[in-house]
């Protein structure tokens, strides 16, 4: 009986380290390591921007005609305080489940009258620069004061010829730190 379980060991050590050598050697195969890093201090979110709503201008479906056209844009604030003295710099990580995978931008949520073929894209503090979902915008430094105040916008991005209705998207942010 032990024979027969040691010869099962062997049998499946040896079934599980070779497709483990062969993928590491087989052309076409990559890896990919992520790294980050967590910490115990945070700046506060102050009142009134950690839930924000942001209304873009109402535009004619004659100013998005084309997909990549982008029109229609409007910045907001994010203001932090109480930021511990470790803390230099600060920025919003931006993300979302409702992201088209293509273009990176927040789809269309809206639930009655829909418009169509346009998603939202955000912009980074100049205001032209997109932000794709899933990335970090531009850090600004904390004051000595723990304060720091980020800017970033909003706009509408054509799929393709437009289609009047109404848009929603909702996009989820997180702080993240120099």
């Amino acid at each position: 009986m032990k024979k027969q379980v040691t010869q099962l060991m062997l049998a499946l050590m040896g079934l599980s380290v070779a497709p483990m050598v062969f993928a590491q050697a087989a052309p076409g195969t990559g890896q990919v390591t992520f790294n980050g890093e967590l910490i115990d201090e945070t700046c506060v979110i102050n009142a009134g921007d950690e839930d924000k709503t942001v209304t873009l201008p109402t535009i004619s479906t004659q100013s998005l005609t084309a997909a990549g056209q982008t029109y229609g844009s409007k910045m907001f604030d994010i203001s932090v305080s109480s930021c511990p003295a470790s803390l230099k710099s600060v920025a919003a990580h931006f993300e979302t489940t409702n992201m088209n995978p293509d273009t990176r931008n927040a789809i269309n949520q809206a639930s009655v009258s829909k418009a169509g073929n346009v998603e939202v894209q955000l912009l980074d503090r100049d205001g032209t620069t997109p932000i794709k979902l899933g990335s970090t915008g531009t850090f600004v430094p904390i004051d000595a004061s723990g304060t720091a105040q980020m800017s970033y916008g909003g706009q509408y991005y054509a799929t393709d010829k437009t289609t009047a209705g109404y848009v929603t998207a909702i996009v989820r942010y997180t702080l993240a730190y120099q």
